[in-house]
């Protein structure tokens, strides 16, 4: 298999872009132009990927038949280093932090996923979701005891 060297990455990228994205590369200097490192951080950008929408690409992420797998593997990467940088992750542990919130992300109650919405793809401290979603359930245990208590003692008056 062929490889195609980094110094023309963007001219085979170009010739497979929408030509309003051309356009914002065809702005810069050549040299910039010609610099796939700058292209990239430049569309990202333009077009503002959040580290939440890197990890979603992440996630569901599958290969298309009529590429390779190493394009599948490149695509992965961008991703996930897109994820990962964006919430200025840097070090193993941090990294393993992340992998350890996510997978709580996932079996959080969908309430207290709605509860945090605006703070949610901020949120990358295991220990810290972890806290939050104990405090959420105390207080939700607590708050159906008052209604349940305070319904049967209304009905016991009848």
């Amino acid at each position: 298999m062929n490889r195609i060297s980094k110094e023309n990455w963007v001219p085979q990228l170009i010739s497979v872009l929408p030509p309003d994205i051309v356009n914002i590369i065809a702005r810069e200097s050549e040299e910039l132009a010609s610099d796939y490192d700058h292209v990239k951080a430049l569309l990202l950008k333009r077009f503002k990927l959040s580290p939440e929408k890197f990890r979603q690409l992440f996630v569901k992420h599958q290969k298309n038949p009529e590429t390779t797998w190493d394009d599948f593997y490149y695509e992965l990467q961008t991703y996930f280093e897109g994820w990962i940088a964006g919430l200025g992750i840097t070090t193993f542990k941090q990294l393993k932090d992340l992998m350890i919130t996510d997978q709580l992300k996932k079996k959080a109650p969908i309430e207290f996923k709605e509860h945090h919405l605006d703070e949610w793809s901020g949120i990358i401290s295991p220990v810290d979701l972890a806290r939050k979603i104990e405090e959420y359930e105390d207080a939700r245990k607590t708050f159906q005891k008052k209604v349940t208590w305070s319904y049967s003692k209304d009905t016991m008056k009848k």
